[in-house]
């Protein structure tokens, strides 16, 4: 999966790539792993995805939640950067929607 988008609140643009694509083409940014899974993220993403990890592993899975454990699998992980991060431009490879709990 690749994800483009913008986040107004750090005012920069990111890009992350899972799974086949995070080795795929141009080595971007940085590698970020959790539980045996690594993506690939630019820096300024990276590092929030490496402090939510720490600090607030939780991910938002739509507008009204519910709040489930923060991990690195391609659906939670949308489901964090549309939700709790915001601004996602694009996905390409997306994961089918996780069903409501």
């Amino acid at each position: 999966m690749i994800v483009t988008g913008y986040d107004d609140r750090q005012g920069c643009g990111y890009v992350l790539r899972t799974g086949p694509d995070a080795a795929d083409g141009f080595p971007i940014g940085e590698e970020v792993s959790h539980d045996g899974i690594a993506v690939r993220a630019t820096p300024e993403l990276a590092a929030l995805l490496r402090d939510a990890l720490r600090s607030r592993p939780t991910a938002l899975l739509s507008w009204q939640g519910p709040r489930v454990p923060l991990t690195l699998e391609d659906a939670t992980l949308l489901a964090w950067l549309m939700h709790d991060v915001g601004g996602v431009l694009s996905v390409r490879g997306a994961p089918r929607p996780i069903p409501p709990g």
